[in-house]
């Protein structure tokens, strides 16, 4: 029984190399391609090394795989999911979780989980970082814990939220050796960033997402509570809330467990509340994305265990009922992902390239047979970058469409809009591109798959 986590670890690793294979997408043609762009050239212009947006620790994780190509970042990200999975089920066996192994099979069979594990998003490296945290606590190497979870901030800017549930775990257990360690990731960054941007305080001002408010709008309250189920899957999101509600129940009764009680559930509350509040509000730039729950996808892990190992106990004391309801609930929980539902695994959709990245594309083979190419490009769309094997981040080669830079074209350039990208960071609509005497639109280029219209249309300048 102890060597069937390496058993499921194979089986996933596995899983990793066939998706990998034969799996073309990206996991979103935004933030994962623009993170991978980060990665991939941060060693031709170091300064990205520091970019907050892009996340520090995660360029410098993710660069070394970022140069074999955008598959690299899946190998990159198939080896962090790995590790959350192992350091999960360790964690649960470490904090005396009964069936243990199941907190595998439950991120293995988490939709989301699966999806994000091919993108180069920086959430599963979150979870990573989380779990690890956790899992030193629940072995009493609390300045390891405290050391590890400092550097969360450089991951995702929620890991602010999740360094005062540490620092009041500390404070709860009366530690106060590991309290300043908890700071020690934002030292080194800070003193990097004095050396570089003369900013000690930087990696706090610079944040970029600390404004109240948002381009995205806001919405519903109850937004996160509806799309969870949408991360995990129905089976164990029934499983997840009572496990949540047991743990409040314990709670209330004063049946205290610090790591249970102030690492899982209220770790899971401060981030869970965080952004529904965020997203409630339209504060902090939030898009009320359901990838972020990936994020603490561990916690949620490991309370869908406790409800699991609770609907068990309850009918202990009928052996067969008892092994009936736990065989309903596993095979439940392993073809859910693949029955026709909402919050299953769409392949088309979720595993293989984007419309808009289908298009790109074709404009991209449409350039390079024409050979068009006149540096600089204009283009807001960040996956054209990697079909025309463009350095995003070399301003002699690439530019983001605006006014200022629409006047500085030179006879020959390109200018390359898209009806996403393209619209909405640079204002320009198709109609305005077109009565600009001094371009010339010598392709248009869309479709409409998926319920998706995309549009591409080059310009050259006259």
């Amino acid at each position: 029984m102890k060597n069937l986590i390496y058993y499921l670890l194979l089986f996933y690793a596995l899983v990793c190399v066939l998706s990998i294979t034969f799996f073309s997408g990206t996991g979103d043609s935004g933030d994962s391609v623009t993170h991978y762009l980060f990665a991939k050239y941060a060693p031709s212009h170091p300064i990205l090394f520091l970019n907050h947006w892009a996340k520090p620790v995660f360029v410098l994780l993710a660069s070394p795989f970022a140069q074999f190509g955008f598959i690299g970042v899946k190998i990159f990200n198939s080896l962090i999911s790995l590790l959350v999975i192992f350091f999960t089920y360790k964690t649960a066996e470490k904090l005396e979780i009964k069936n243990a192994i199941l907190v595998a099979v439950f991120l293995i069979f988490s939709p989301l989980f699966y999806i994000l594990t091919f993108s180069g998003l920086t959430e599963p490296l979150f979870a990573l970082f989380t779990i690890l945290g956790i899992y030193f606590c629940s072995k009493q190497k609390h300045i390891t814990a405290a050391l590890i979870i400092s550097f969360l901030p450089y991951v995702r800017s929620e890991g602010l939220i999740i360094i005062g549930i540490f620092g009041l775990y500390f404070l709860y257990k009366s530690l106060w050796k590991p309290l300043p360690f908890l700071t020690l990731g934002s030292v080194i960054y800070g003193f990097i960033g004095l050396f570089v941007f003369g900013d000690f305080f930087w990696v706090f001002t610079e944040i970029p997402y600390a404004k109240l408010s948002s381009v995205y709008g806001q919405g519903a309250f109850f937004h996160f509570v509806e799309q969870l189920i949408n991360v995990t899957g129905v089976p164990i999101y029934i499983l997840f809330w009572i496990g949540f509600l047991f743990l409040f129940a314990l709670i209330i009764k004063k049946k205290t467990h610090a790591e249970q009680h102030i690492l899982l559930f209220l770790g899971f509350c401060a981030f869970f509340t965080a952004h529904t509040l965020f997203w409630y509000l339209g504060i902090f730039n939030s898009m009320g994305l359901k990838r972020v729950l990936i994020g603490i996808i561990p916690l949620i892990a490991l309370i869908s265990l406790i409800g699991f190992n609770f609907i068990s106990e309850r009918v202990h004391s009928k052996p067969k009922l008892k092994k009936g309801v736990q065989i309903f609930l596993i095979g439940y929980i392993l073809l859910f992902p693949f029955l026709p539902n909402p919050s299953a695994i769409n392949w088309e959709k979720d595993m293989m390239l984007n419309p808009d990245q289908k298009i790109a594309i074709q404009v991209s083979e449409f350039i390079l047979n024409e050979k068009l190419i006149n540096y600089p490009l204009l283009y807001n769309h960040r996956y054209l970058s990697i079909p025309l094997n463009i350095d995003y981040f070399d301003s002699k080669k690439c530019l983001q469409i605006t006014s200022e830079n629409i006047k500085t074209m030179k006879a020959g350039n390109l200018l390359i809009w898209d009806n996403h990208y393209g619209e909405f960071e640079s204002g320009f609509r198709q109609g305005k591109l077109d009565s600009n005497s001094t371009l010339t639109n010598i392709g248009i280029f869309k479709t409409n798959e998926l319920g998706k219209n995309a549009i591409f249309s080059v310009y050259k300048k006259n």
